[in-house]
This record gives C-alpha cells, sequence and structure tokens, in this order.
C-alpha cells in the first residue's frame, strides 16, 4: 500500500513540477514524499535488525541514536521478544543518559569552584620549589642571569652531561654541555649518541668547530657547549624520564660509552623545571 501511495506521490511531484505548482505546494509534496520513502525503509528492518541496531548504538556509547531505534521497536513491536528486550535495554540507555548529564553538571561546577587566586598560589608555589634546586649566578657582563642544578659541575677534569638556563630581561633558554675528560688518549669526537631505553638519538656539529678539545691537568678534555634547539629540547626532555639512559662518544679511531647517571637524569629535570619556572616552554 505504502509502495503504491509513494508512486502516487512521485507521480504528481512530476506533474507538479510540469504544471508550475506553487513552491510552499512542492515542497509540502517533497517532504511528505521523503517521509514516505523512509517509512517503507523503515518496513524493512525486522525487530531482531532494530534491536542489533540499538544495541550497536549502545555500545558505542551513542545513547541518543540508541534510544530512538529502541522506541521505534517497541512502537512497532512491544510485545515481540526484541520489543521486551528492548524496553529492559532502553531503562539502561535513559539511565546511562541521566548519568551523562549529572557529569556534565559536576564538571561545570568543579569549573566553576576552582579558585583563581588559588591556582595562581599553587602554580608560583611550584616554580619557587624548582627554582630553590638550582645555583644562580649573575653576569654583569652580558647581563646575563645562569641557572645551574646545585649538582652540577664546570670541572673541565669530570665526565658530565648537564643542562642550564639563562635568562635575559624576560625570556629564557636552554644550554647543553657534555663532556668528555681522560688521563690516556684523545677520541678526537666526530658525533655523540644518545641512547635512551634502546632508542639512540645522535648528537652533532651545527657549525664546525663546536666539538672543543684542550689538554688539561695532565689529561684529554674535549666538549661540547651550546643553546639547544627544539630537537635538543626533546632530547633532554627524554633522558630525564627515561628508565635506562646512556652516552656514547664516537671519536675517529675509538669509542667511549658510559651510562648517565640518575643524579644526572635528575638535575636534568630540576633545570627543564626551572626553565618551565622562569617562563619557558618544551
Amino acid at each position: 500500500m505504502k509502495n503504491v501511495r509513494l508512486t502516487t506521490y512521485v507521480l504528481f511531484l512530476l506533474l507538479a513540477i510540469s504544471c508550475g505548482v506553487p513552491q510552499a505546494k512542492y515542497d509540502q509534496l517533497k517532504e511528505e514524499n521523503e517521509k514516505l520513502k523512509k517509512e517503507i525503509t523503515e518496513c524493512k528492518f525486522t525487530p531482531a535488525q532494530i534491536l542489533d541496531q540499538a544495541t550497536t548504538y549502545y555500545d558505542e556509547q551513542d545513547y541518543t541514536k540508541s534510544r530512538e531505534r529502541l522506541k521505534v521497536l517497541i512502537a512497532k513491536y512491544a510485545n515481540s521478544n526484541e520489543g521486551k528486550k528492548g524496553k529492559g535495554l532502553l531503562r539502561k540507555v535513559e539511565g546511562d543518559i541521566l548519568k551523562s548529564a549529572r557529569a556534565n553538571v559536576d564538571d561545570k561546577d568543579q569549573g566553576k569552584d576552582k579558585n583563581p587566586e588559588k591556582e595562581e598560589s599553587k602554580n608560583k608555589e611550584k616554580d619557587k620549589k624548582a627554582l630553590s634546586k638550582m645555583k644562580k649566578k649573575y653576569d654583569i657582563n652580558d647581563d646575563v642571569t645562569w641557572y645551574t642544578d646545585k649538582s652540577s659541575t664546570k670541572l673541565g677534569t669530570k665526565n658530565y652531561i648537564q643542562a642550564y638556563v639563562g635568562k635575559k630581561e624576560k625570556k629564557p633558554w636552554l644550554g647543553l654541555s657534555i663532556n668528555y675528560f681522560s688521563k690516556k688518549k684523545w677520541l678526537f669526537i666526530e658525533r655523540i649518541e644518545v641512547i635512551v631505553d634502546g632508542k639512540t638519538f645522535e648528537i652533532e656539529e651545527d657549525s664546525p668547530g663546536e666539538f672543543k678539545s684542550k689538554e688539561e691537568s695532565g689529561g684529554k678534555r674535549e666538549w661540547l657547549d651550546r643553546v639547544v634547539k627544539k630537537k635538543d629540547i626533546q632530547l633532554i626532555t627524554k633522558m630525564a624520564s627515561g628508565k635506562a639512559a646512556m652516552i656514547k662518544f664516537v671519536g675517529k679511531d675509538d669509542i667511549y660509552k658510559r651510562t648517565i647517571s640518575k643524579t644526572e637524569k635528575k638535575a636534568l629535570q630540576n633545570v627543564l623545571d626551572a626553565f618551565v619556572a622562569l617562563g619557558g616552554k618544551l
């Protein structure tokens, strides 16, 4: 019967177009035609298929669509087994919709309860704590304040990898310092590899001569000290948080490698925290 009605509407639409029926009447006919199409399509679904659709929407947590399909199922097949199951699922769906609505209200209320002054005070305390772990030195010649971890050293006779922060006026920057020292022989370092949790990162010269060397205290010192770029910041972050970290110096004829200590990793993290506290972004 519905197929006959749909055919009639289609023919009438064609007639309306050819005969110049007013736009409002045409739009009404078109809307009724679309409605009939939808009804015919809906009739093709069995109760089991409608229940399956509703269940799928429910599993995907699309409760609104699930409820729509369940209402169709119950309206048409209330006394069927699927209709009875649908009634039980509908109660669950409406319960979940209610829970979701309450959760959204709670989230909004929590947002309202936040005290901006309290949050600001908390952040200031966090920044103060981060900076308390730093050694602070002002360079009057360059008008720069340098921040280094309290465990850091600048002794050329030590092997170390460490970061530091420089700040001039408002903008801070990060620096990376890596030192190799040996009483035996030169490495003539060509590149440095850092292995963090099995993944290797390379540090090479950005420009010729960045790897420096000199004889010091009866030994051979080779080092790198530079302002870091974004990729270096990522590497420092990985070293600080990694479970296992190793540094390898690759020279012309030899290789030297050692484990990055827990103290060094902790110091790197302290410097990163201080960098953020001073207004830097990781």
